[in-house]
Formats: C-alpha cells, structure tokens, sequence
C-alpha cells in the first residue's frame, strides 16, 4: 500500500512533533537529575569575613559536628539489627550535611577574597572540613553497602536474640 503524497507534509509535521515531544522529555529527565545530583542551590555569602574569634567558634563547631558523626557511627552500630537502623542514619546524614553547610557559610570557608586581617586559618579550615565530609561520604558508602548486602544478618539475629528472651521469660511448662 502506498502512501498518498498529498499528506507527506503532514507525515513530516507529525513525525517533527514526535520527535519534538521526546527530544523536550529527555531534556526535563536530564535536567531533573543533573538538579538533584547537585543538590539545593546555595547563594554565594556575603559580608564580613568571619573575626579570629569567630573562626575560634567555627572550628569548636565543626569539632562537635566530627564527634557527633564518630558517635552516630558507632550508636548505629548497636542499632543495625532494627528495622529501620538505616533509614534514620541517612535522614540524620542529610541534616547534618546542612549544618556542615551552613557552617561553612557562616565561616566563609568557600570565600575566595584574601583574608584582610592578615591572619590565617580560613584555608585550613576549610580542608579540616573536607576531611570531615570525605570521612562522612566514607561512613555512608559503608553503610549502603552493609544496607545492601549484609542488613538481613543483622535482622534475622535480633529476631532470634529477641525470640530467645522471651522464651526465657516465659514460666516453664508443667507436664
């Protein structure tokens, strides 16, 4: 059966809209993911650059931000045999990767502008702080992976520690 050549301009414009509509779906697609991949858009900061002082009190917070991790790495540890053990680490992931954030725009670690006061320590901040969050993207991987291949083990023996207490605290039976 052949084609009737009076519509072959309207098989051409059909064909472009076709290949319109999915060429405009792949771009939304690839544009959503490389969005997500980059994370929320944070405004450059701006003022002051942070006082000696202040740098003080940076780095005591990120301190407590490093020690908190090491802890919820090792609480996380005594927690992996419930069900949920993973899904609160990587919400408590989240929130604590915004507050190295937002330490890092308080402090103006990413400031490119010298420092006037003359003193240093901005610079070295910022690489303890990368330090950190390489150590944390570590403790993630870890932790997927465990999620991933391991975490049945870890539920299948709290089910039996917890099977196992409570048939010792049943009274025994008489016979």
């Amino acid at each position: 059966m052949s084609r009737d050549p009076r519509y072959s301009k309207y098989r051409t414009a059909l064909w472009l809209l076709y290949f319109g509509v999915i060429a405009l779906a792949l771009a939304v697609v690839v544009t959503s993911v490389v969005r997500n991949l980059r994370g929320p858009h944070r405004p450059p900061a701006t003022g002051a650059l942070p006082t000696r002082a202040a740098l003080r009190v940076c780095v005591t917070e990120l301190e407590a931000l490093h020690a908190e991790q090491n802890e919820r790495a090792w609480r996380l540890a005594d927690d992996i045999g419930e069900k949920d053990a993973v899904q609160r680490w990587q919400v408590w992931a989240r929130e604590w990767e915004q507050r190295v954030d937002d330490l890092a725009d308080r402090c103006r670690l990413d400031a490119a502008d010298p420092d006037p006061q003359g003193f240093g320590g901005r610079a070295e901040l910022a690489r303890a702080r990368e330090a950190v969050l390489e150590l944390h993207r570590a403790y993630g991987a870890q932790v997927n992976r465990f999620a991933q291949e391991e975490a049945n083990l870890a539920h299948r023996a709290a089910a039996s520690l917890r099977e196992a207490r409570e048939a010792l605290a049943r009274p025994p039976e008489r016979r």
